[in-house]
Order: structure tokens, then C-alpha cells, then sequence
């Protein structure tokens, strides 16, 4: 799988569960829609942090997309390799079955250090043209500054907050 011509990438960011406004299976629908949508366009390879609430959503839309367009493919990108290990027991096992599926896995650092989400976040923004977003708009948190660099860059942000 070749991810170097950025213009065929997307990357996701986007809240946790509490931050969250609307139920997760209308999220669900609406992101596969849209990932058929940028698949329509041109793009084959989704990227995903794997965070508890919208990253693991989004790579569970990914896959759910895949089971019509199977050369769409699926990026895990892992800010370190424990990530999942303070998840519900719920996500946790959703985190394991979407990286046994995923086409890809990257992981950033061998254990957590300050700084290594942002690091995640910028991996996110460098390796898309397009960023698919559940962003509230309110000025704080991980979300908002991969919006912030995104924007730098000039990416195609796209929002699905609603």
C-alpha cells in the first residue's frame, strides 16, 4: 500500500466520547457516507489515530465501507504502543479487532511520552490532504489543534459536527 501521494489520503480527528453530541450510530452513518463520498473522489487510503470515541468510530466506518469498496484502506496510526491499555474493556476489544483488520498500523513511539499524542496528531495532518473532523469548535484539546495545523498546511478539512 503505497500512502506517499498524499492526495489519495485522508486522516480523522475528532473528540472523544464526552464531547460527543449526537448518538454514535447517526455519527457512524454519516461518516461512512462521507468516506464513500471522498472514496467517489479519488481517495483509498483512511488514516486513524485510535482514540477512544471518534477515531475508533471513524476506522470502524472505514472497515464497514471496505465490505462494499475493497481497495479502500484503513491506517492505524498509534501514538504509542499501549494506547488502548486505560480503555473500557468495550473499546479495548474494538481497538484489537479494528488493528487485526486494519490494512496498516503505525506506531509512533514504543511507550508514552509528553508530547507523543500531538506527535500522532501531526503524523494525522502531514500524510492527508483531507481531514475528516467531528470538531464542537471550542478552542482546547487535540481536536482543535490538529484543526490549527491542518489549517496551516492548507488540508481540506471537512466536519462532520453537527
Amino acid at each position: 500500500m503505497e500512502t506517499t501521494d498524499i492526495s489519495k489520503n485522508v486522516s480523522f480527528t475528532g473528540h472523544r466520547s464526552g464531547r460527543i453530541s449526537q448518538p454514535m450510530l447517526t455519527l457512524f452513518a454519516g461518516m461512512v457516507t462521507e468516506i464513500k463520498s471522498l472514496y467517489a473522489s479519488g481517495c483509498r487510503n483512511f488514516f486513524s489515530g485510535m482514540a477512544e470515541g471518534g477515531d475508533l468510530v471513524f476506522a470502524k466506518a472505514v472497515l464497514a465501507a471496505r465490505n462494499e469498496l475493497t481497495d479502500i484502506r484503513l491506517v492505524a496510526a498509534i501514538p504509542f504502543r499501549e494506547q488502548s491499555a486505560r480503555y473500557s474493556d468495550m473499546n479495548k476489544r474494538l481497538y484489537i479487532s479494528l488493528l487485526e483488520e486494519a490494512d496498516k498500523t503505525v506506531i509512533l513511539s514504543e511507550s508514552y511520552h509528553k508530547g507523543c499524542f500531538h506527535r500522532r496528531n501531526d503524523f494525522l495532518v502531514e500524510h492527508a490532504a483531507i481531514m475528516l473532523a467531528y470538531w464542537d469548535g471550542l478552542p482546547y484539546g487535540g481536536t482543535y489543534y490538529t484543526i490549527g495545523k491542518a489549517q496551516m498546511l492548507n488540508r481540506i478539512i471537512i466536519n462532520l459536527y453537527k
